[in-house]
């Protein structure tokens, strides 16, 4: 589908985000290009905001307002919100523009059960050694996590999770499985942000603490295989945890 432009006409920027998309899914390396530079950054920054609720459900995205911004013409936008829309984080009507996606439990909770199989394949397609840059990172983000004990703040945890997915896609060698589990990971990401201030906040960070220290555990060692089990097992013991919650949610009125 492409995007409609002000004046009426239609841009390339269904061209341009299947080229990108292609790019991705390339199993060679692929010349980061002032184009393709731009295009991460301003989708990266997009999909964060989206994910960690700054952009919650509803939100209309403003081509103009974005591309004062991110100091950009108007097509570098349109690809991006074209490449959300088929992530499905957002959605372009005629006459309405493009706005944040509602939140649809139920499709969540089946992309997360897709990722917890995704997780199993990390070891076993193409793995790639931990980087000590990696590791240290991760173990800076324990430190901050830590931190939060005592001090709710969504944003913040919220970003830290993200540190600690961008820790597991570093180890994943197959881009294809690299490049599903990373979109299932933000199509699923708000709901763990929508939910967290129903839940006991300190409980959750420990919860979580300890789901970091398992993972650089097995990055530290080398293990691969041993990551993807434990970010399974971790995403599943919260799925666990939201249960309840999530049926209450799918059960409430429409726009309740």
């Amino acid at each position: 589908m492409s995007v409609e432009t002000g004046n009426g006409s239609r841009s390339n920027a269904d061209g341009d985000a299947v080229l990108l998309a292609r790019d991705e899914a390339n199993s060679g390396p692929v010349e980061p290009t002032p184009s393709r530079r731009r295009f991460h950054a301003i989708h990266t920054a997009l999909r964060e905001r989206i994910a960690l609720l700054i952009y919650p459900p509803g939100t209309r995205l403003d081509v103009d307002q974005l591309t004062g911004e991110f100091k950009v013409s108007r097509t570098p936008i349109r690809t991006v919100l074209q490449r959300l829309e088929y992530q499905g984080l957002v959605t372009t009507k005629h006459g309405v523009g493009t706005t944040v996606t509602e939140v649809d439990f139920e499709r969540l909770r089946e992309a997360t059960v897709f990722r917890l199989r995704l997780a199993e394949l990390i070891g076993d397609m193409q793995p790639l050694a931990p980087s000590p840059a990696v590791i240290e990172d991760l173990a800076e983000a324990r430190e901050d996590c830590r931190a939060l004990l005592g001090h709710p703040d969504l944003v913040a945890f919220g970003r830290i999770d993200i540190r600690l997915h961008e820790a597991v896609c570093s180890v994943i060698g197959h881009s294809l499985l690299r490049q599903s589990y990373d979109e299932l990971y933000y199509r699923t990401a708000r709901m763990w942000v929508y939910f967290l201030p129903k839940l006991d906040w300190d409980e959750e960070v420990t919860l979580f603490l300890g789901d970091i220290d398992s993972v650089l555990r097995a990055l530290r060692r080398g293990d691969t295989r041993g990551v993807g089990f434990e970010i399974r097992n971790a995403v599943s013991a919260a799925l666990f945890r939201l249960s309840e919650l999530i049926r209450a949610a799918e059960a409430a009125p429409s726009g309740g």
